[in-house]
């Protein structure tokens, strides 16, 4: 023990009393029998500070002091001769170590803190510049990206018209002049924008690379993935905010243009197999949906998924989407009345409304004289954006087309119109008769259709 000079002689016989152990083990006397614990403690740390030899800190190998006969016991057993571990082991330290130790964590911790500090200014900056060069490099020009289009090969015109769609739907958004939300924002998507076989993200990554649309700014560093030397290597394009590289009413002009220029009857045909889609997924949504929030059922099991969505696409092969909305609440109410009267759990009525689903489409197939009326899904039904959207986009094409057929230039010299003058740009499968018989035409052709002179100055003869 380590006892102050000027502690007084009752405090130094408290100490002996109280620390003075049994040979055996265990102490020569009880705490009870010398005094209150609280006030023994209290008193003798202010003069006392106990020892034990056989307990050495495993960083200096100095004997570690003790507050109390418990502390002793910890770390010298019952007898007090028990060794300390040392480091290695997990040993206990002696307090001037553990305070050196803090300290060296807390310096540790600060630089730490700094390098990130200074590694986050790095990304920061260089993310400022990959957002002000709009990617990883010059995104294309308008007439660039008309001629590029949205499909790379003849194989891949499916995915050229969904990522279409999903640009239409995109285009609508911008128009309230916010940011684009991530696909990651549940929140704002909890479905996405068309349905989950669409790959949305491939889609997403396919229009920023063609220069239809740019990381927002309000994006930050931690969806970005930065090389060594801190600049922006990669980033996942259903992760970060987006915006429109162009305003919604110019890339509806270049998205109408690649629609229009070549393949047109192909890209509507695509795009009413897109609104089937978004139509089925919509269609399963509002099936399940009523199940879970109408009559705390489970959702339709996986195993039961495929025949849903196969009956759903049959049905809409012959009936409206208001009749087969018809047909999907009808059928969960009979399944939820034969699960009553057979006293069966909820699952068996979700199964159950697959099954009668299908029954219901072919007795409405069987008589059609039967009137099969048309429901509305609730204003809370999550409907995907795409669906709505994807309507308005085939309805404007064929409006678009319909004006084609009634151009005085197209009439007279089998020309597409104005409507089609993104094959202008290079690509379309007329632009070369087209540019060579505007240049034929000459004033007429501007005098016929003054807004072609524009464009006659800009492409024609390229």
């Amino acid at each position: 023990m380590e006892i102050l000079r000027d502690a007084g002689p009752e405090l130094v016989e408290l100490a002996r009393r109280y620390w003075t152990p049994k040979i055996d083990g265990g102490w020569a006397e009880p705490v009870a029998a010398i005094g209150s614990v609280w006030k023994i403690t209290s008193d003798l740390e202010k003069v006392c500070t106990a020892y034990l030899l056989n307990a050495e800190c495993s960083a200096c190998e100095a004997p570690l002091s003790v507050a109390n006969r418990s502390g002793a016991v910890a770390l010298g057993g019952h007898d007090l001769r028990r060794s300390a571990a040392r480091r290695s082991m997990g040993g206990a330290e002696c307090s001037a170590c553990e305070r050196e130790r803090e300290a060296e964590r807390e310096r540790e911790h600060r630089e730490a803190l700094e390098r990130e500090r200074k590694a986050e200014r790095v990304r920061r900056g260089a993310l400022t510049k990959f957002l002000e060069r709009g990617g990883f490099g010059e995104p294309p020009s308008r007439p660039e990206r008309r001629v590029i289009g949205l499909v790379d090969s003849e194989s891949e015109d499916p995915l050229g018209v969904r990522a279409a769609c999903l640009l239409y739907v995109l285009t609508r958004h911008a128009r309230t002049s916010r940011a684009l939300p991530a696909l990651a924002d549940t929140s704002a998507l909890p479905y996405g924008w068309m349905y989950p076989a669409a790959v949305e993200s491939a889609l997403l990554k396919r229009l920023f690379e063609r220069g239809w649309i740019l990381v927002d700014p309000s994006a930050v560093t931690a969806d970005f993935d930065f090389d060594e030397d801190g600049r922006v290597r990669s980033f996942a394009a259903g992760a970060v905010p987006l915006r429109l590289a162009t305003s919604p009413d110019t890339t509806l002009e270049d998205l109408i243009a690649v629609l229009l220029s070549h393949s047109a009857r192909s890209h509507m045909e695509g795009i009413v197999e897109e609104i089937r889609e978004m139509e089925v997924f919509g269609l399963y949504l509002y099936l399940n949906r009523l199940l879970s929030t109408e009559y705390r059922y489970p959702w339709v099991s996986e195993a039961k998924r495929v025949e849903l969505y196969g009956h759903l696409r049959r049905g809409l092969e012959h009936f409206t989407y208001g009749q087969m909305v018809c047909l999907c609440w009808r059928a969960v109410d009979t399944a939820s009345s034969w699960k009553e009267r057979k006293g069966l759990a909820a699952a068996h009525a979700s199964s159950a409304s697959v099954t009668t689903l299908g029954g219901k489409i072919d007795y409405a197939l069987e008589h059609p004289a039967s009137s099969l009326p048309e429901y509305s899904t609730p204003r809370s039904h999550p409907e995907p954006p795409g669906l709505s959207a994807g309507r308005d986009l085939l309805g404007y094409l064929e409006i678009l087309r319909e004006q084609q057929r009634g151009c005085p230039l197209h009439d007279r010299n089998r020309l597409p119109c104005a409507c089609c003058l993104g094959a202008l740009y290079g690509g379309g499968e007329e632009a070369d008769l087209i540019r060579e018989y505007f240049a034929e035409l000459g004033f007429e052709a501007v005098s016929s259709r003054p807004d072609l002179a524009t464009k006659r100055e800009l492409y024609v003869g390229r």
